[in-house]
């Protein structure tokens, strides 16, 4: 730095004091901040140093700090999926071994002893099965879902296992916008709940439907629209929907937009109340889009000049707070008889009278404490009921009325495939000849006036429903229907007072209609057995399955559990395949963070790191100038007054 002169002539001593230390306080300043630089390697300490520095700084400070603990997330992540991928790789071996018992423990291959020798190892699997499913990694349960902290698979007595996890993933930023889960559910890995009780309940929509439930869960894209209404002269009004959350809003804001009780807004009555209905005072109402807009279109309201807009159906999707009056099209699910309900060795007879909504009918089945999965299926337009329970048999059937039908959640109706019914073993009804003819499936059935013998030939028939309308197209006396408490079928003979007897046979076996009502009360039916138990065919339930197959020397059975088995080994291997996958993305993800934390660090550096080369040779020159300032000032305080003369 320079020196300010120091003028000759009659100068103050005072003033050239003053300046002597104001220079050296200044250089001493500089070489302090230049030594502070050396030291810490930054290039400024504060803010107002360089604004535009600092602030590119912070930012990229914070940027490294987030993609550090990204990477340690990466690192995380991986580490959960090894483990996981390695606890299912026993699973698969496992499997493999319970699948080399289906063929060595068929026919006569193996001895007795050999096969309970077998049924006792398969136990031993079953046991590491759950024990595998019960890995623990970095204090985690692996297969648990959300549900981490609790243990996914417990021996819940009587030959069954209960899953106590979720559906539900754990997920971590990888990146900025880039999450991924770090597990896998237990449902996804071990298949443990039954296939979900489901069907389309055809939920209506209520003034309370949010409008993003709409379309099947796509809402409506909100705008205005153009309502019309000509009563001798036309009256239009422009109708702002944005921002509406309810039908009720669209209800609210189409009524205001006109003369108190001019046109009214509600839902088209039962049974077909699917939609939204404008109806004007007298006169026509017409709805058009606004420029660019398919509100109208997306509400069902869209209409041309008519007495009367019924809105077409808007499919509103199933939430929790869907009220069961509005299941089945308005006209309601029952609930006043209640359902019965089977799972494992518990059977309850539930009352559900007091639910109103999904929400509450979950509560009260919750409470129950039958082992039950409650949710809403995927699709959005009804309940799914699954069993927690592997090797458990789950039914759901009526208690003398059709609570459990109109709720959409009946296992055995008249929609059921006869292909589908004894575990998938089906009914032979579509048995070939050799030359590819259908072969007859008759029923026989000694009729209540004691001398007919009914027959009914099934062959080719698909349904329960076709079944049931078989039997009662006989003659009038004699009605097949579902039962009424249960499941299951009942068929009344009115033709006497004689016993009623369906036969034995391949086909009334399997469809779990043969017996004998002996009383002479012709209104009291022979009512079947339930041939459509519900239960898991994860790998657990097939293990289960294996274990009793073998100790009973089931031949049918261990050729079924062959087949279930490979698909099982098939499903497992997929799973291991998509984790494989998002280990593969995991190292990308981290080779990319690898990368961009060396871009960010040389840029980091030519923002704040001081260049030391600069430096040093700054301190040398501020040194220099420090010790010519000092030896000045030694100078000049030895003046005396002969040099003011």
């Amino acid at each position: 730095m320079s020196l300010g002169p120091i003028l000759p002539g009659r100068i103050p001593s005072s003033l050239v004091t003053r300046r002597l230390v104001s220079n050296l306080q200044v250089s001493q300043r500089l070489l302090g901040h230049l030594q502070d630089q050396a030291s810490t390697g930054q290039r400024f300490f504060t803010l107002s140093e360089d604004p535009g520095s600092a602030i590119r700084t912070v930012v990229l400070q914070k940027t490294i700090e987030l993609k550090e603990q990204m990477k340690t997330n990466v690192n995380t992540d991986q580490s959960f999926l090894s483990a996981t991928e390695s606890a299912l790789a026993s699973v698969t071996d496992t499997l493999i071994t319970a699948r080399s018992f289906t063929i060595a423990g068929a026919g006569q291959t193996a001895s007795p002893s050999e096969k309970v020798a077998m049924a006792n190892e398969t136990q031993s699997l079953t046991q590491n099965l759950i024990n595998t499913g019960n890995s623990k990694f970095r204090d985690r349960y692996l297969f648990g879902g959300s549900e981490s902290d609790s243990l996914p698979f417990e021996n819940a007595g009587s030959g069954f296992v209960k899953y106590n996890g979720d559906r539900h993933q754990i997920e971590s930023f990888l990146d900025f916008n880039l999450l991924s889960q770090n597990n896998e559910d237990g449902v996804t890995a071990f298949n443990p709940l039954t296939t979900p009780i489901s069907s389309d309940v055809n939920s209506t929509v209520t003034l309370d439907t949010k409008l993003a439930n709409l379309n099947d869960g796509l809402g409506v894209l909100l705008n205005s629209i153009i309502v019309t209404v000509n009563n001798g002269g036309a009256v239009t009004q422009t109708v702002d929907l944005t921002n509406a959350e309810t039908v009720r809003d669209v209800k609210t804001r189409i009524e205001n937009a006109f003369a108190p009780g001019a046109i009214t807004v509600d839902i088209v009555p039962a049974p077909n109340s699917s939609g939204i209905r404008i109806t004007p005072a007298a006169g026509t109402v017409a709805v058009a889009e606004v420029s660019g807009s398919n509100t109208a279109r997306d509400l069902g309201i869209l209409s041309s000049a008519v007495a009367s807009i019924s809105g077409q159906d808007v499919d509103p999707k199933l939430t929790l707070l869907t009220p069961l009056s509005a299941f089945n099209n308005g006209t309601g699910a029952t609930t006043a008889n209640g359902l019965t309900i089977t799972n494992g060795a518990q059977s309850k007879t539930v009352d559900i009278s007091a639910a109103t909504n999904v929400e509450e009918l979950f509560n009260i089945l919750e409470a129950q404490n039958l082992n039950l999965d409650l949710r809403i299926n995927d699709a959005g337009d009804g309940l799914a009921i699954t069993s927690r329970l592997s090797g458990a048999n789950l039914s759901i059937g009526e208690n003398g009325g059709a609570d459990a039908a109109s709720l959409g959640i009946r296992t055995f109706t008249g929609k059921t495939l006869l292909g589908d019914l004894n575990y998938g073993m089906g009914v032979p009804v579509k048995n070939l000849d050799v030359n590819g003819n259908l072969l007859p499936a008759v029923i026989e059935i000694d009729r209540r006036d004691g001398t007919t013998l009914s027959t009914v030939d099934l062959k080719g028939l698909n349904t329960v429903q076709d079944v049931l309308d078989a039997i009662t197209a006989v003659d009038a006396n004699l009605t097949a229907t579902l039962s009424a408490t249960g499941n299951g079928i009942s068929i009344v003979d009115l033709s006497g007072t004689n016993p009623l007897t369906v036969r034995s046979g391949q086909v009334a076996d399997a469809l779990g209609i043969a017996g004998t009502d002996t009383g002479a009360v012709n209104t009291v039916p022979v009512i079947g057995s339930d041939v459509n138990l519900q239960r898991s065919e994860g790998m657990t339930s097939l293990l289960l399955q294996l274990e009793t197959a073998l100790r009973n020397g089931d031949d049918n059975a261990l050729a079924k559990l062959d087949d279930q088995i490979d698909l099982e080994i098939e499903r497992v291997n997929l799973v291991r395949g998509e984790i494989g996958s998002r280990l593969q993305l995991f190292d990308r993800v981290e080779n990319s963070l690898l990368d961009e934390n060396i871009v960010l660090q040389q840029s980091l550096s030519k923002e704040f790191d001081a260049d030391l080369t600069e430096v040093v040779a700054q301190i040398a020159a501020v040194s220099s100038t420090l010790q010519s300032s000092l030896q000045i000032a030694s100078s000049t305080s030895q003046l005396t007054l002969l040099n003011f003369l």
